[in-house]
């Protein structure tokens, strides 16, 4: 580089103030513990949180899109939701179903175990071609709704099967179209 290249080049001013020191910055950082909220602010921001906390579950129970939990959202699981909800399934009656033959196999002589332990396995084997086929259905749904072109959503087959198995009242998002009846 000349001389002439060595002028032209300037320094920076830096950032127009002094480091700060340890002490400084520990201070600055310095919050306490706890808050110096009175007795009266610490019930008012509980019960504000309380009916925030039943604000967001009455909009998720509603359906809300913004308050569902991530499994629950998007336009192809309200397809999914819909499809489940609108009809009986085998698949409901799974858990109850286990209940009871575990309570009866646990006072029961080895042959009646036996039948029950077949008679489970058949209605694993059929609740699990239930769900295969209604996944089936909400596939050629979702197909016909959002374009043939759409990709189905990972989790459709795991979403329907725990969907179903959950008992109606208990069930988030609430179901919304009635049931069919024949």
């Amino acid at each position: 580089m000349s001389d002439q290249d060595k002028e032209s080049v300037t320094k920076s001013s830096g950032k127009g103030r002094p480091t700060p020191t340890r002490k400084e910055r520990e201070a600055a950082n310095l919050k306490p513990l706890v808050g110096n909220k009175s007795k009266e602010a610490m019930v008012a921001a509980r019960a504000k949180q309380r009916e925030d906390r039943l604000k967001v579950r009455q909009a998720m129970l509603s359906g809300e899109e913004k308050y569902l939990l991530g499994r629950d959202r998007g336009p192809q699981r309200r397809l999914a939701r819909d499809v489940i909800d609108n009809r009986y399934t085998l698949i409901e009656g799974l858990m109850p179903l286990m209940v009871l033959f575990l309570l009866i196999t646990s006072a029961t002589s080895d042959s009646v175990k036996n039948i029950i332990t077949l008679v489970m396995i058949i209605a694993l084997i059929t609740v699990t071609i239930e769900v295969s086929l209604l996944h089936r259905i909400i596939k050629s749904r979702i197909k016909e709704k959002l374009g043939a072109d759409t990709k189905i959503q990972k989790g459709t087959w795991f979403y329907v099967f725990t969907r179903g198995m959950q008992p109606r009242p208990l069930r988030i998002p609430k179901p919304g179209p009635r049931r069919k009846t024949k």
